[in-house]
Protein backbone atom coordinates (compact mmCIF):
# COMPACT_ATOMS: atom_id res chain seq x y z
CA UNK A 1 0.00 0.00 0.00
CA UNK A 2 1.10 3.82 -0.47
CA UNK A 3 1.91 5.36 2.94
CA UNK A 4 -1.05 7.87 2.58
CA UNK A 5 -3.37 4.83 2.30
CA UNK A 6 -3.81 5.29 6.41
CA UNK A 7 -7.18 5.92 7.83
CA UNK A 8 -7.09 7.83 11.45
CA UNK A 9 -10.07 5.76 13.03
CA UNK A 10 -9.12 2.60 10.73
CA UNK A 11 -10.12 -1.11 12.08
CA UNK A 12 -6.28 -2.63 11.69
CA UNK A 13 -3.13 -2.01 11.98
CA UNK A 14 -0.91 -0.06 9.11
CA UNK A 15 2.45 -0.45 9.63
CA UNK A 16 4.85 2.13 7.75
CA UNK A 17 8.85 2.85 8.20
CA UNK A 18 8.43 4.64 10.97
CA UNK A 19 8.41 3.00 14.67
CA UNK A 20 4.97 3.82 15.36
CA UNK A 21 2.29 1.90 13.23
CA UNK A 22 -1.01 3.84 12.16
CA UNK A 23 -4.40 2.25 10.69
CA UNK A 24 -6.41 1.55 7.98
CA UNK A 25 -9.78 0.26 6.98
CA UNK A 26 -8.90 -3.46 5.03
CA UNK A 27 -6.00 -5.73 6.27
CA UNK A 28 -3.76 -7.93 3.65
CA UNK A 29 -2.33 -10.40 6.36
CA UNK A 30 -3.34 -12.20 9.40
CA UNK A 31 -0.27 -13.87 10.67
CA UNK A 32 2.60 -13.56 13.12
CA UNK A 33 4.63 -11.20 11.36
CA UNK A 34 7.99 -9.47 11.93
CA UNK A 35 7.54 -5.80 9.80
CA UNK A 36 11.06 -4.27 8.74
CA UNK A 37 11.18 -0.57 7.76
CA UNK A 38 12.91 -1.10 4.32
CA UNK A 39 14.28 2.76 4.06
CA UNK A 40 14.25 6.14 5.44
CA UNK A 41 15.15 7.76 8.87
CA UNK A 42 14.28 4.19 10.82
CA UNK A 43 15.58 1.62 8.00
CA UNK A 44 16.04 -1.96 9.40
CA UNK A 45 13.54 -1.24 12.66
CA UNK A 46 11.24 -3.87 13.21
CA UNK A 47 7.95 -4.69 14.64
CA UNK A 48 6.35 -7.52 16.04
CA UNK A 49 2.53 -8.38 15.40
CA UNK A 50 0.37 -11.51 15.32
CA UNK A 51 -2.93 -10.88 14.09
CA UNK A 52 -4.92 -8.79 10.69
CA UNK A 53 -2.72 -5.96 9.55
CA UNK A 54 -1.37 -4.30 6.75
CA UNK A 55 1.70 -2.89 5.43
CA UNK A 56 3.53 0.07 3.32
CA UNK A 57 5.21 -1.01 0.07
CA UNK A 58 8.88 -0.60 1.15
CA UNK A 59 7.97 -2.35 4.24
CA UNK A 60 9.42 -6.46 4.44
CA UNK A 61 6.96 -8.61 6.00
CA UNK A 62 8.44 -11.89 7.26
CA UNK A 63 6.09 -15.00 8.50
CA UNK A 64 5.72 -18.35 8.60
CA UNK A 65 8.96 -19.04 10.92
CA UNK A 66 10.65 -22.34 11.42
CA UNK A 67 12.35 -21.12 14.24
CA UNK A 68 11.35 -19.02 17.51
CA UNK A 69 10.17 -15.66 16.14
CA UNK A 70 11.23 -13.69 18.77
CA UNK A 71 14.76 -15.41 18.71
CA UNK A 72 14.82 -14.58 15.25
CA UNK A 73 13.97 -10.65 16.29
CA UNK A 74 16.40 -10.68 18.45
CA UNK A 75 18.83 -12.02 16.10
CA UNK A 76 17.74 -9.35 13.27
CA UNK A 77 18.28 -6.55 15.80
CA UNK A 78 21.87 -7.13 16.80
CA UNK A 79 22.97 -8.13 13.18
CA UNK A 80 21.13 -7.04 10.46
CA UNK A 81 21.89 -2.58 11.43
CA UNK A 82 25.65 -4.15 10.46
CA UNK A 83 24.71 -5.95 7.55
CA UNK A 84 22.44 -2.48 6.13
CA UNK A 85 25.85 -0.35 7.14
CA UNK A 86 28.16 -2.07 5.27
CA UNK A 87 25.85 -2.64 2.09
CA UNK A 88 25.50 1.47 2.29
CA UNK A 89 29.05 1.82 2.87
CA UNK A 90 29.63 -0.30 -0.33
CA UNK A 91 27.07 0.92 -2.57
CA UNK A 92 25.61 4.05 -1.20
CA UNK A 93 22.46 2.78 -0.43
CA UNK A 94 20.22 3.64 2.07
CA UNK A 95 17.72 1.23 1.93
CA UNK A 96 17.44 -2.66 2.14
CA UNK A 97 16.74 -4.50 -0.68
CA UNK A 98 15.54 -8.11 -0.86
CA UNK A 99 18.83 -9.55 -0.81
CA UNK A 100 19.92 -7.90 2.31
CA UNK A 101 17.23 -10.46 3.84
CA UNK A 102 16.76 -13.56 2.21
CA UNK A 103 20.83 -13.72 1.80
CA UNK A 104 21.29 -13.15 5.29
CA UNK A 105 22.68 -15.92 7.05
CA UNK A 106 20.89 -16.50 10.34
CA UNK A 107 22.76 -18.93 13.58
CA UNK A 108 20.56 -20.83 15.89
CA UNK A 109 20.86 -23.50 18.40
CA UNK A 110 18.60 -26.66 16.95
CA UNK A 111 16.81 -27.33 20.13
CA UNK A 112 14.14 -24.51 19.65
CA UNK A 113 13.27 -24.53 23.44
CA UNK A 114 16.78 -23.19 23.78
CA UNK A 115 15.89 -20.35 20.77
CA UNK A 116 12.91 -19.43 23.10
CA UNK A 117 15.01 -19.46 26.45
CA UNK A 118 17.61 -16.98 24.96
CA UNK A 119 14.61 -14.87 23.48
CA UNK A 120 12.63 -15.06 26.95
CA UNK A 121 16.47 -13.82 28.75
CA UNK A 122 16.69 -10.74 26.34
CA UNK A 123 13.47 -10.22 26.53
CA UNK A 124 13.08 -9.69 30.38
CA UNK A 125 16.26 -6.96 30.23
CA UNK A 126 13.97 -5.39 27.25
CA UNK A 127 10.97 -5.30 30.20
CA UNK A 128 13.02 -3.89 32.39
CA UNK A 129 14.47 -1.29 29.94
CA UNK A 130 10.82 -0.07 29.25
CA UNK A 131 9.95 -0.63 33.07
CA UNK A 132 12.89 2.48 33.67
CA UNK A 133 11.74 4.61 30.50
CA UNK A 134 8.06 4.34 31.90
CA UNK A 135 9.27 5.70 35.16
CA UNK A 136 11.18 8.36 33.89
CA UNK A 137 8.15 9.62 31.43
CA UNK A 138 5.88 9.50 34.57
CA UNK A 139 8.27 11.74 36.41
CA UNK A 140 9.09 14.10 33.30
CA UNK A 141 5.21 14.52 33.02
CA UNK A 142 4.94 15.45 37.47
CA UNK A 143 7.64 17.62 36.71
CA UNK A 144 6.69 19.26 33.84
CA UNK A 145 3.38 20.45 35.87
CA UNK A 146 5.05 21.05 39.26
CA UNK A 147 7.62 23.78 37.11
CA UNK A 148 4.59 25.05 35.74
CA UNK A 149 2.79 25.69 38.63
CA UNK A 150 5.84 26.43 41.33
CA UNK A 151 7.91 28.92 38.50
CA UNK A 152 4.57 30.57 38.21
CA UNK A 153 3.89 30.95 41.69
CA UNK A 154 0.60 29.31 41.52
CA UNK A 155 1.69 26.72 43.99
CA UNK A 156 3.57 27.58 47.06
CA UNK A 157 6.51 25.35 48.10
CA UNK A 158 4.36 23.65 50.79
CA UNK A 159 2.41 22.65 48.42
CA UNK A 160 -0.45 24.32 48.41
CA UNK A 161 -2.10 26.99 46.08
CA UNK A 162 -2.49 30.46 46.29
CA UNK A 163 -5.57 32.10 45.83
CA UNK A 164 -6.71 34.98 44.35
CA UNK A 165 -6.12 37.84 46.90
CA UNK A 166 -2.04 36.97 46.92
CA UNK A 167 -1.47 37.97 43.44
CA UNK A 168 -1.20 41.34 42.13
CA UNK A 169 -1.43 42.46 38.32
CA UNK A 170 1.81 42.78 36.63
CA UNK A 171 1.90 44.85 32.79
CA UNK A 172 4.20 42.70 31.30
CA UNK A 173 3.32 39.26 33.07
CA UNK A 174 -0.32 39.17 34.11
CA UNK A 175 -1.11 37.77 37.44
CA UNK A 176 2.05 37.82 39.69
CA UNK A 177 2.30 36.44 43.60
CA UNK A 178 2.46 38.96 45.70
CA UNK A 179 6.46 39.53 46.55
CA UNK A 180 7.60 38.27 43.64
CA UNK A 181 9.36 40.78 40.74
CA UNK A 182 9.17 40.84 37.12
CA UNK A 183 12.73 40.55 35.93
CA UNK A 184 14.07 40.11 32.23
CA UNK A 185 15.92 36.96 32.51
CA UNK A 186 18.75 39.12 31.55
CA UNK A 187 18.85 41.78 33.89
CA UNK A 188 21.96 42.89 35.35
CA UNK A 189 20.50 41.82 38.59
CA UNK A 190 19.81 38.23 37.32
CA UNK A 191 22.85 36.86 35.27
CA UNK A 192 25.65 38.34 32.86
CA UNK A 193 25.27 36.74 29.47
CA UNK A 194 28.00 35.08 27.13
CA UNK A 195 30.76 36.30 29.52
CA UNK A 196 33.89 36.94 28.05
CA UNK A 197 36.38 34.41 30.11
CA UNK A 198 40.08 34.20 29.79
CA UNK A 199 42.01 31.68 29.09
CA UNK A 200 45.54 30.59 27.61
CA UNK A 201 46.19 29.32 24.16
CA UNK A 202 47.39 25.77 23.18
CA UNK A 203 46.21 24.42 26.49
CA UNK A 204 43.88 20.75 27.04
CA UNK A 205 39.98 22.60 28.43
CA UNK A 206 36.92 20.25 28.80
CA UNK A 207 34.89 20.63 25.84
CA UNK A 208 31.31 20.23 25.33
CA UNK A 209 29.64 19.83 21.62
CA UNK A 210 25.84 19.88 21.00
CA UNK A 211 24.83 16.57 21.28
CA UNK A 212 26.58 16.36 24.70
CA UNK A 213 23.70 18.22 26.08
CA UNK A 214 20.96 15.95 26.46
CA UNK A 215 16.94 16.79 25.22
CA UNK A 216 14.46 17.69 27.89
CA UNK A 217 17.04 16.63 30.94
CA UNK A 218 20.06 19.38 31.75
CA UNK A 219 22.80 17.58 32.38
CA UNK A 220 25.49 16.93 29.71
CA UNK A 221 26.20 13.26 28.70
CA UNK A 222 29.77 13.69 28.20
CA UNK A 223 32.86 16.48 28.36
CA UNK A 224 35.70 16.00 25.62
CA UNK A 225 39.36 17.58 26.64
CA UNK A 226 40.38 19.55 23.54
CA UNK A 227 43.26 21.91 22.71
CA UNK A 228 42.02 25.59 22.50
CA UNK A 229 44.16 27.34 19.92
CA UNK A 230 41.85 30.09 19.17
CA UNK A 231 38.43 32.07 20.72
CA UNK A 232 36.12 31.06 17.95
CA UNK A 233 34.00 29.40 20.58
CA UNK A 234 31.48 30.09 23.68
CA UNK A 235 33.16 29.99 26.63
CA UNK A 236 31.07 29.37 30.48
CA UNK A 237 32.39 28.21 33.66
CA UNK A 238 31.04 25.88 36.16
CA UNK A 239 27.55 27.21 37.20
CA UNK A 240 26.98 28.67 33.82
CA UNK A 241 23.86 27.37 31.93
CA UNK A 242 24.17 26.73 28.36
CA UNK A 243 20.96 27.19 26.52
CA UNK A 244 20.90 25.91 22.49
CA UNK A 245 19.96 28.64 20.22
CA UNK A 246 19.87 27.18 16.55
CA UNK A 247 17.42 25.28 15.13
CA UNK A 248 16.75 22.25 15.52
CA UNK A 249 18.26 21.84 18.69
CA UNK A 250 16.59 24.82 20.01
CA UNK A 251 13.30 22.86 19.46
CA UNK A 252 14.05 20.18 21.59
CA UNK A 253 14.91 21.77 24.57
CA UNK A 254 18.41 21.75 25.07
CA UNK A 255 19.37 23.61 27.86
CA UNK A 256 21.65 22.56 30.40
CA UNK A 257 23.16 23.56 34.49
CA UNK A 258 26.96 22.91 34.40
CA UNK A 259 27.46 21.66 37.94
CA UNK A 260 31.16 20.91 37.45
CA UNK A 261 33.98 21.17 35.11
CA UNK A 262 37.42 19.81 35.49
CA UNK A 263 38.85 22.51 33.99
CA UNK A 264 38.34 25.97 35.32
CA UNK A 265 36.75 27.58 32.07
CA UNK A 266 34.94 25.52 29.69
CA UNK A 267 34.23 25.71 26.12
CA UNK A 268 31.44 25.05 23.82
CA UNK A 269 30.19 25.15 20.29
CA UNK A 270 29.26 29.27 18.97
CA UNK A 271 25.56 28.05 19.08
CA UNK A 272 24.88 27.95 22.33
CA UNK A 273 23.90 31.38 24.66
CA UNK A 274 25.46 31.41 27.73
CA UNK A 275 23.72 32.61 30.75
CA UNK A 276 25.92 33.43 34.20
CA UNK A 277 24.07 33.55 37.33
CA UNK A 278 24.43 36.22 39.64
CA UNK A 279 24.77 36.14 43.26
CA UNK A 280 21.46 37.45 43.95
CA UNK A 281 19.87 34.53 42.47
CA UNK A 282 19.63 30.56 43.12
CA UNK A 283 21.74 29.39 39.41
CA UNK A 284 19.78 26.33 39.28
CA UNK A 285 16.86 28.39 39.17
CA UNK A 286 17.56 30.48 36.65
CA UNK A 287 17.82 27.09 34.80
CA UNK A 288 14.66 26.13 35.60
CA UNK A 289 13.23 29.38 33.95
CA UNK A 290 15.04 28.79 30.67
CA UNK A 291 14.01 25.56 30.67
CA UNK A 292 10.39 25.79 31.28
CA UNK A 293 7.90 25.51 28.36
CA UNK A 294 6.81 29.31 28.60
CA UNK A 295 10.03 30.28 27.79
CA UNK A 296 10.68 27.86 25.71
CA UNK A 297 7.77 28.71 23.29
CA UNK A 298 8.57 32.48 23.31
CA UNK A 299 12.04 31.96 22.82
CA UNK A 300 11.49 29.91 19.59
CA UNK A 301 8.55 32.70 18.75
CA UNK A 302 11.48 35.40 18.44
CA UNK A 303 13.88 33.49 16.35
CA UNK A 304 15.33 35.21 13.46
CA UNK A 305 17.39 33.74 10.40
CA UNK A 306 16.41 32.26 7.09
CA UNK A 307 14.42 28.63 7.43
CA UNK A 308 15.91 25.90 8.28
CA UNK A 309 18.69 27.78 10.21
CA UNK A 310 17.11 29.99 12.45
CA UNK A 311 18.72 31.36 15.93
CA UNK A 312 17.52 32.73 19.36
CA UNK A 313 18.99 36.30 19.57
CA UNK A 314 20.54 36.45 23.16
CA UNK A 315 19.53 40.45 23.34
CA UNK A 316 15.64 38.72 23.62
CA UNK A 317 16.24 37.85 26.95
CA UNK A 318 17.31 40.94 28.20
CA UNK A 319 14.11 43.10 26.21
CA UNK A 320 11.60 40.58 25.23
CA UNK A 321 11.16 37.45 27.76
CA UNK A 322 10.14 38.37 31.25
CA UNK A 323 9.54 36.41 34.33
CA UNK A 324 8.66 36.56 37.79
CA UNK A 325 10.98 35.89 40.33
CA UNK A 326 10.70 35.17 43.91
CA UNK A 327 13.16 36.12 46.53
CA UNK A 328 16.16 33.88 46.91
CA UNK A 329 14.82 31.50 50.14
CA UNK A 330 11.96 30.81 47.95
CA UNK A 331 13.97 29.90 45.05
CA UNK A 332 16.08 27.59 46.99
CA UNK A 333 13.11 25.63 48.11
CA UNK A 334 11.58 25.39 44.33
CA UNK A 335 14.85 24.09 43.46
CA UNK A 336 15.47 21.25 45.94
CA UNK A 337 11.70 20.33 45.10
CA UNK A 338 12.83 19.53 41.22
CA UNK A 339 15.87 18.76 42.15
CA UNK A 340 14.39 15.54 43.94
CA UNK A 341 12.88 14.52 40.38
CA UNK A 342 16.08 15.45 38.25
CA UNK A 343 18.12 13.23 40.25
CA UNK A 344 15.98 10.12 39.83
CA UNK A 345 15.86 10.86 35.96
CA UNK A 346 19.90 11.35 36.11
CA UNK A 347 20.03 7.62 38.35
CA UNK A 348 17.15 6.25 35.64
CA UNK A 349 19.11 7.46 32.79
CA UNK A 350 22.20 5.50 34.10
CA UNK A 351 20.21 2.44 34.97
CA UNK A 352 19.22 2.12 31.06
CA UNK A 353 22.80 2.40 29.91
CA UNK A 354 23.99 -0.51 32.31
CA UNK A 355 20.80 -2.77 30.92
CA UNK A 356 21.84 -2.26 27.42
CA UNK A 357 25.32 -2.51 27.95
CA UNK A 358 24.05 -6.04 29.67
CA UNK A 359 21.77 -7.02 26.87
CA UNK A 360 24.68 -6.12 24.31
CA UNK A 361 26.50 -8.60 26.44
CA UNK A 362 24.09 -10.94 26.65
CA UNK A 363 23.38 -10.59 22.39
CA UNK A 364 27.15 -11.18 22.12
CA UNK A 365 27.12 -14.33 23.67
CA UNK A 366 24.18 -16.10 23.62
CA UNK A 367 22.89 -15.49 19.96
CA UNK A 368 26.49 -16.61 19.26
CA UNK A 369 26.64 -19.79 21.00
CA UNK A 370 29.08 -18.77 23.02
CA UNK A 371 27.45 -19.46 26.36
CA UNK A 372 24.37 -22.32 25.93
CA UNK A 373 21.18 -22.08 27.85
CA UNK A 374 19.07 -25.09 29.33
Amino acid sequence: MDANAMVPNGQYRFYTCAKEYYFIDKYAFDDEALLISGNGEYVGYIHYYKGKFNAYQRVYVLTGFKIDVKYLQNYLNRYLPIRINKEVSQNNIPYIRLSTLSKMDIKYPESKLEQTAIAAILFKVDEAISAVQGSIAAAERLKKSLMQNLLTGRMKPDGTLRKDDEFYMDEKFGKVPKGWEVKAIGDKSVCRINPNYKYKKKEVYDFVPMEAVKEHFGGLDFVEKQVIDNGSYTRFKAGDILFAKITPCSENGKVAYIEHIDSEVGFASTEFIVFQPTDNVNGRFVYLMLASENVHRLAISLMEGTTGRQRIPWKIFRNRIFVPMPDKEEQNKIVNIILVFEKQTSYNYNKIAILERLKKSLMQNLLTGRVRVK
